[in-house]
């Protein structure tokens, strides 16, 4: 290409030149091609290596396109992605979209590119009870979960009510995500940690002994960086009946909470089954232990998650129409602080095209962090318990 057929980017877009010549070599390992395929790829598409390694496996095979459909969709929907092979090779790569003119890449020392990675700004969080064990129009609705998950990226997802059946369908079509299952029973949960941007440590499984419905505390330890992340996803005894139980299984999941170290985030959250009464049965929240829709504004339209004024998956006979906030999410915050709040709101609203159905009976809730770097924070900008203004 000639200077007078270059197209550049503006200056403000473009980024250090370690980054982008670091891109074009990780490019070509992953896909087995030399730097030049790698350029080709990657500067038409901002220098997104996500992006352009997908586009690069869905030409070379069909292998690198995942159909989310069923057998009577009438438009399935095509969603590119990549096979799990592929998806542990990007897991240690950092996330950078910005463009590089050809001309500035030089090559750069190995030895030196750790000292480019700097973890992402901000951080993506999701639990939702999926259902799955409601059979009625399973399939579509287990995969309109999976087409939310894969178009708001979340770092990390919680599910709940997962089956054997829904969660090896979950694997298949979201492998950038690593899969934890917390059993193998009929129903259990899952925690999905996005290989792209947080690195999987470790995780165990504390049973809840005296449940009747085999309930449990799937505990997940990650990084994002230098922040640390215990993750506790659950989902509490159900029903009114069984309110004693559910009260010790929420003290038992505050006693782990409060018994990791200071120095990582705790995120506790799932389908608790609470009502507010059970919460002040037990003194109300732990010291340093935050409600997230509370910390979001308390949004009353973000209030209720199981609402069946509004979602019609589950229909109840009467005029009575219960709306209760069952599924909750709770931050304990480190020391110094690393992660701040930045918006609630509620995902599956809308129904599944073609059908009467929603994803799920339960609304999912997403929530926005800022990743704080502790060295320059203000004693303000650390504080766990500082709103941010959201637009509902």
């Amino acid at each position: 290409m000639s200077d007078s057929d270059a197209v550049y980017v503006s200056d403000e877009d473009i980024p250090d030149v370690e980054t982008c010549q670091q891109r074009v070599e990780q490019f070509a390992q992953i896909t087995g091609t030399d730097e030049a395929c790698a350029q080709f790829y990657l500067q038409d598409r901002k220098w997104d290596l996500e992006r352009s390694v997908n586009a690069f496996f869905e030409v070379k095979a069909s292998a690198g396109i995942s159909l989310m459909e069923d057998h009577d969709s009438k438009a399935p929907e095509i969603i590119i992605n990549i096979d799990q092979t592929v998806a542990q090779q990007l897991a240690t790569i950092p996330p950078v979209a910005l463009p590089l003119p050809p001309q500035a890449i030089r090559p750069v020392s190995h030895r030196n590119l750790q000292s480019s990675i700097k973890p992402p700004p901000e951080m993506t969080f999701i639990t939702f009870n999926i259902d799955g064990l409601n059979p009625h129009n399973l399939k579509k609705r287990t995969k309109a979960v999976c087409v939310i998950i894969f178009e708001n990226s979340p770092d990390v997802v919680f599910l709940q009510e997962v089956i054997p059946q829904t969660f090896s369908y979950i694997e298949n079509k979201l492998p950038e995500y690593k899969c934890i299952a917390s059993g193998g029973g009929e129903y259990f949960t899952a925690t999905l940690i996005r290989r792209f941007t947080t690195y999987y440590d470790s995780h165990k499984v504390i049973e809840f002994p005296s449940s009747c419905m085999g309930r449990n505390l799937l505990v997940t330890e990650a990084h994002i960086g230098p922040l640390k992340l215990t993750l506790l996803n659950t989902h509490l005894e159900s029903t009114a009946e069984h309110a004693a139980e559910r009260v010790r299984q929420l003290q038992r999941s505050f006693k782990e909470v409060m018994a990791t170290p200071k120095d990582r985030v705790v995120i506790f959250a799932g389908d608790l089954n609470l009502r507010d009464k059970e919460v002040d049965l037990i003194g109300g929240l732990p010291t340093g232990v935050i409600d997230l829709w509370v910390a979001g504004g308390s949004r009353k339209e973000c209030r209720y998650t199981w609402d069946m004024t509004r979602n019609t998956n589950t229909e109840l006979p009467g005029r009575f129409k219960p709306r209760c906030r069952f599924d909750r999410a709770y931050l304990r915050q480190s020391l110094p602080s690393t992660l701040r709040p930045k918006f609630f709101g509620l995902i599956g609203l809308e129904k599944i095209s073609g059908t009467q159905s929603f994803p799920s009976d339960h609304w999912g809730i997403m929530v926005h962090f800022d990743i704080l770097d502790p060295s320059n924070q203000s004693s303000t900008a650390s504080s766990p318990h500082k709103r941010q203004k959201v637009d509902p």
